[in-house]
């Protein structure tokens, strides 16, 4: 069993839920998600990360595919859930979504919805794929998990030095 807390979460509905607490089981899989309403308060067993954790990225790769360099720089992107056959995914932004993300917020500063990228890239992705346990924060889910750190939490936006870490594959 393993607990893990950040400042926020994605919400399966593309919100932000504050001050998480996501239990996992031995296999990953998402046991309990609560919410503390009244600020972060430390417990026994709780690693906390800074930031915004999210599902892992969705992806897909071409079916005929044997080449393992690809699904290892999808890795390194925090693509931590392939499926491989599904055309409508497959493509350089699926293998790359952090720089992709990355690159449209900058482009829309101020303009953007950084939940909309991120949702594009997981629970929209999961669905495309098949695949309904990927690509959510939620009870009975296996998505892996990320955190997004060095972010602005006023107001959501990516900093300079703004990273990526996995949390959980």
């Amino acid at each position: 069993m393993r607990k893990v807390s950040a400042h926020y979460y994605l919400k399966p509905g593309g919100t932000f839920g504050k001050h998480p607490i996501i239990v996992l089981n031995d296999d990953g899989r998402i046991e309990n998600i609560r919410e503390q309403k009244e600020g972060f308060r430390e417990e026994a067993g709780l690693a906390y990360y800074p930031g915004i954790i999210i599902p892992g990225f969705v992806a897909s790769i071409d079916r005929q595919s044997e080449n393992a360099d690809v699904e290892r720089i999808a890795l390194v992107n925090g693509v931590l859930r392939i499926k491989r056959g599904i055309k409508s995914l497959s493509t350089e932004e699926y293998i790359n979504p952090w720089t992709s993300i990355c690159n449209l917020v900058n482009e829309q500063a101020g303009f953007t919805n950084l939940s909309h990228y991120l949702m594009k890239h997981t629970a929209k992705a999961a669905h495309i794929a098949g695949e309904a346990e990927w690509g959510v924060i939620g009870d009975g889910a296996k998505p892996g998990l990320l955190v997004i750190q060095n972010i602005d939490l006023r107001d959501f936006s990516l900093t300079a030095k703004t990273a990526l870490k996995i949390i959980q594959r």
